[in-house]
């Protein structure tokens, strides 16, 4: 039997069954990373685990809540579990990555996945924030328009987005308009009023809008520091 490269590593027992789980990457505007993150500390949800795999960066840093990890589960073991990616999963694991992890929402029996993600704001038509799709056992619908055809969805997201459909567990993806190249709190607070539509969470998106300046300035540091700390490790650019 050949090794795993991805584990699922839990620190204490949690019930995910019926859960919202919502997850993102560091992708167009770091949407999805920003979302999460900003969700996971607004929520007050618990650190419960984390995702292992073969190829994790070589470096950590100190959060309230400890030493963090690069894949980390948060829950409050009663309605919600945000996963949130601080960085994206090596090429190598990537398709693993996707599959351990919907296999395994899959057999905890979550109830509905939300993946959020950022759209090139090139793309943008009429008035519309976001764009969203779902996979083919998702009941719900909002008023924004679909995702245009033909459009491709690449990387983390796209594996997930597939295995998720595979293993039929209801899934909305949710893509605000973004600069691709910035950091962008202000699509993050799009994606969270849409869940506040969507699941009734009532998170006060106002952090995002009015600290933007400075939301924007922490993540870039973050990434940077990130970057550094891949670069003194492998002695190689890094690209994100």
């Amino acid at each position: 039997m050949s090794r795993k490269n991805v584990r699922i590593e839990l620190f204490e027992k949690v019930e995910l069954s019926k859960h919202i789980v919502v997850t993102g990457f560091p992708g167009f505007g770091y949407t999805g990373y920003i979302a999460t993150r900003y969700l996971a500390k607004e929520r007050k949800l618990d650190r419960v685990g984390v995702i292992i795999t073969s190829r994790l960066p070589e470096y950590t840093m100190l959060e309230d809540y400890g030493i963090t990890f690069p894949f980390e589960i948060f829950s409050d073991n009663e309605k919600l579990t945000v996963i949130v990616n601080h960085v994206l999963p090596d090429k190598k694991d990537r398709q693993e990555y996707a599959q351990t992890l919907t296999k395994w929402l899959k057999e905890n029996s979550v109830s509905e996945l939300v993946l959020i993600g950022g759209l090139d704001k090139r793309f943008k038509k009429g008035e519309e924030k976001y764009r969203w799709f779902s996979t083919s056992s998702y009941s719900k619908t909002l008023e924004s328009p679909l995702m245009e055809k033909g459009l491709y969805i690449i990387g983390p997201l796209a594996y997930t987005v597939m295995y998720a459909e595979l293993y039929k567990i209801p899934s909305i993806v949710i893509l605000p308009y973004t600069e691709p190249l910035q950091f962008d709190p202000r699509a993050a607070a799009t994606a969270i009023e849409v869940l506040n539509e969507l699941y009734g969470f009532k998170v006060d998106t106002s952090k995002l809008y009015e600290d933007a300046e400075r939301l924007e300035k922490e993540i870039s540091e973050l990434i940077k520091k990130q970057e550094e700390a891949a670069k003194h490790v492998t002695g190689e650019r890094v690209y994100m």
